[in-house]
């Protein structure tokens, strides 16, 4: 059940939305390399059963590892650099009147 309360905008409600199986077995991946650990923490996670959770694991594992495999330092020469990574907002067009 949503949350809700009022502000001097008006009423504001918070959704409430469990995570998938995918999202507890990416962050699973993060806490243990173990994958039968992996399916463990993800199913007490989620509440579910550990059969249901490795049927998916087997499908999503090649997605899961190459989401965490994200390089965090570029090298360029001899040293290794921190990768900055911004983002802005696009420039809108305004109308002349």
């Amino acid at each position: 059940m949503p949350t809700s309360w009022n502000t001097k905008f008006g009423s504001r409600r918070v959704k409430e939305a469990l995570p998938t199986i995918d999202e507890a077995l990416a962050a699973a991946a993060c806490m243990n390399d173990d994958p039968e650990q992996q399916v463990e923490i993800a199913a007490s996670l989620l509440g579910i059963g550990l059969d249901e959770v490795r049927e998916v694991a087997r499908k999503a594992a090649p997605r899961i590892k190459s989401r965490l495999s994200v390089p965090l330092m570029a090298e360029r020469g001899h040293s290794p650099r921190p990768v900055v990574v911004e983002y802005r907002a696009a420039k809108r067009l305004v109308a002349a009147r």
